[in-house]
Order: C-alpha cells, then structure tokens, then sequence
C-alpha cells in the first residue's frame, strides 16, 4: 500500500480541529488495514504532536468500547488508556444543540444516528475537517456540513508501492 502522504497534509492544514470517527479510530488501533498508515499520520502525525487538536465524541468512544468489552477488561482498559494517552484529543459530550444538528443532517441525507452525531458533533465545536474511513455517505452530505472537510483516508491510499 502507498499513502499519498503530500495530499493528506493538504487537506489537513495545521493546526485545524479534526473530528474522528471511530473507523479512523479502529484502523488506527488495529493497524492492520489498508487505510491504517494514514490514520497512524493523523493520530502520531497531527494529535500525538500537537500538530492539531483533535474532537471525539462520546458517542464514537462507546463505539470503539464494543468489541473490547465483548473482548475482555483488559481491552477495554488498553482503549481507555489510549484515549487518555492523546491529550490533544477532546471527548464531546453529545448535547442538544449536536442532537439538533444530527437529527437536521439525518433528515436531509438519511445517514446512521452515529454518522450524523459525529458530523454535528464536529460541526458544532466548529472543526474544520473530518477524518473518516466510511464511504457510505451520500453525496448530498456537503451542501448539510457547511464548509467542513470530510477527508476519506482510503482516497490517499492505493494499491501501489
């Protein structure tokens, strides 16, 4: 796999606030996908140097508690740990006015609750890009996100050395 490293820093200028979701998360933590070189850049790259603040929601760190806590206590304290670990991540609680924003996004694209959390989530605290491994999303999605840049790590990635 080749990570397309020069269009990642492009498409996130210093100092931004990134929103994760969780499968940037999990790739990141796997670190077996394809995609998981470009979330290493995004975690040890931007958050682990203070390169760029990031933003979590509460609701994508439930998500990426599930198959720790099917897993075991031991998983579950290696998540939390990491979570504590970045300090330049931020957990978001999910609050009325993201609630309102996710319910506003959902009706106007029909994504997942959890995909339009997280882009209210993002949206409310004001981040200016996304990181996001998920490309179900409709393309009617960019006229609801009011300037925030979704980056798909899978476009900077390709099959070549």
């Amino acid at each position: 796999m080749s990570v397309d490293f020069d269009g990642l820093e492009l498409a996130v200028p210093p100092t931004a606030l990134i929103a994760l979701d969780a499968s940037v998360t999990l790739a990141y933590l796997v670190g077996t996908e394809a995609v998981s070189p470009a979330a290493t850049w995004i975690f040890d790259g931007c958050l682990s140097t203070g390169r760029n603040p990031g933003l979590l929601s509460t609701l994508t760190a439930a998500e990426l508690l599930v198959r720790p806590f099917r897993a075991g206590d031991a998983a579950v304290g290696t998540v939390e740990g990491f979570l504590r670990f970045i300090g330049s991540i931020r957990l978001a609680d999910v609050t009325y006015p993201i609630a309102r924003s996710a319910a506003r996004i959902r009706a106007a694209t029909g994504i997942s609750m959890p995909d339009a959390i997280v882009i209210g989530t993002a949206l409310v605290h004001g981040a200016r890009v996304l990181a996001t491994n998920d490309r179900g999303w409709p393309a009617s999605l960019a006229a609801e996100t009011n300037g925030l840049q979704i980056v798909h790590l899978g476009a900077f990635v390709s099959a070549g050395a």
